[in-house]
């Protein structure tokens, strides 16, 4: 009897506990159809207490939403809304920022190593091959064409493209870009100065060992040959 007595003052002792320790709870017929946050009837549980409430459940919410935004304007997932420009020139470079064996070469219009200009005075000559590999080596040694192509653009405003086979035999083998990168042959080959800045085509060389592809004293070194429309209206 004594035993049945205190087990009946225990639940009834924790039952007043657990009353006085629960918060008013919010109903769930006050939630509004259109909530815009699902978990307003999820109960928030403060560590260490068997309370709950739904008004701190949402609150976080809320905060947790407004860090993610804040997360993505100050960094993570922002987006970059910078656009190439090709009529930024490239960035004039002082010759004493140059390795010191490319300070006495003639420099182009920003400052970089002219090395056509370098070949065509004289102060570089280009070897065919390096030592001990002439075998293998073809730069010089087989049949060259030195004859000008012009390349037609799609814009009547622009001029044509002249490509040099010339200066490029001071450095290449035919094979080094035919057929791999250009196939030889009038038409064949159907590229944009975007291919060319993405690395593709011209773009292979220029704007890594070669002068840049951009900017207008640059663009006019490609872009040489007028068109016999150009002014007609």
């Amino acid at each position: 009897m004594r035993l049945r007595q205190l087990t009946g003052l225990l639940l009834f002792s924790l039952a007043a506990l657990a009353a006085s320790c629960v918060k008013e709870v919010k109903d769930v017929r006050d939630i509004p159809e259109k909530s815009p946050i699902a978990v307003e009837s999820v109960p928030y549980y403060q560590k260490g207490s068997l309370a709950f409430d739904t008004k701190e459940s949402i609150n976080r919410e809320k905060d947790a939403a407004a860090e993610a935004i804040k997360r993505r304007i100050e960094g993570a997932g922002k987006i970059d809304f910078k656009i190439f420009d090709p009529w930024l020139p490239p960035t004039d470079v002082k010759s004493e920022k140059l390795a010191a064996a490319l300070q006495f070469l003639p420099k182009d219009y920003y400052g970089y190593p002219d090395w056509t200009s370098a070949v065509q005075k004289g102060i570089i000559r280009p070897q065919a091959s390096l030592p001990g590999k002439a075998e293998t080596a073809t730069a010089g040694q087989e049949e060259t064409f030195d004859e000008d192509i012009v390349f037609e653009i799609n814009d009547r405003l622009m001029y044509n493209v002249r490509f040099p086979h010339k200066v490029h035999n001071f450095w290449l083998s035919c094979k080094v870009c035919h057929p791999a990168i250009f196939k030889p042959k009038k038409g064949a080959n159907v590229f944009s100065m975007y291919d060319i800045w993405d690395g593709k085509f011209c773009g292979r060389c220029h704007g890594k060992v070669a002068f840049q592809p951009k900017g207008y004293n640059n663009c006019r070194r490609c872009h040489s040959s007028k068109k016999k429309t150009m002014g007609i209206r």
